[in-house]
């Protein structure tokens, strides 16, 4: 293979994986201080964070699966995305790019929702039925305001208009590697991005770009040179 095809394709696998923003990092769930409603437990998460960077405590996350669970104490490896890098027509951990955004357009809503119990509630429970709408179907947390809820946050992220920028902050912990619990843990969301993990999407993008640069500049030089 010739060098200038090696680089436009370490190029290419280097901005498709820009909205990664850390490796290596891993979480645990310290605690739960959210209510029970239908027997489980809703927003806020309270994780422990280890990375890079060290370890960042006390940190609210919601969850976004109804489907897997956790236990308190539980430690597992987890892959960081910031979601404002995250394409629609992206897909992460078998779940959608469109489904992903959705959940980050509702997780913002919480701030607005602080003091109100019902609300809090119907929002983890439209953060749930978007991604797994037949384990809330009959719940009686799922009102018909989280239904709403739920499909105007759909409306908002398959929009042609989508501006991903109100997801600046917003980073999701995908779990990976083996999970010493048992099944797989949730998928969880947070903002903004705890100290513990170091960004690096910053990192890969000037990487990218220097390996286009020298592509460029290759393929300036005589043909003779690749001989």
């Amino acid at each position: 293979m010739r060098l200038k095809t090696v680089i436009a394709a370490l190029t290419f696998s280097l901005l498709c994986i820009v909205p990664q923003a850390s490796f290596a990092d891993t979480l645990q769930l310290t605690a739960v201080n959210g209510p029970q409603v239908d027997g489980e437990y809703i927003f806020p998460y309270v994780m422990t964070v280890t990375g890079p960077g060290g370890t960042s405590t006390l940190i609210n996350m919601s969850c976004l699966n109804f489907n897997r669970s956790v236990s308190v104490g539980q430690i597992w490896n987890v892959s960081v995305y910031s979601v404002a890098g995250i394409a629609p027509s992206a897909t992460i951990d078998s779940e959608s790019g469109v489904d992903i955004l959705a959940d980050a357009y509702l997780y913002n809503q919480y701030a607005g929702a602080t003091g109100n119990a019902q609300l809090t509630s119907d929002i983890q429970f439209a953060i749930w039925d978007i991604m797994d709408p037949s384990g809330v179907s009959g719940q009686s947390g799922f009102t018909t305001n989280a239904s709403n809820l739920a499909s105007a946050a759909l409306a908002v992220a398959n929009s042609s208009n989508l501006n991903t920028s109100q997801f600046k902050n917003d980073y999701l912990f995908i779990p990976s590697g083996n999970y010493s619990g048992g099944g797989e843990p949730q998928e969880f969301m947070t903002s903004p991005l705890p100290s513990a993990v170091t960004p690096e999407p910053a990192n890969l993008l000037l990487l990218g770009t220097g390996m286009l640069g020298a592509s460029i500049i290759l393929r300036r030089r005589p043909v003779s040179a690749y001989a």
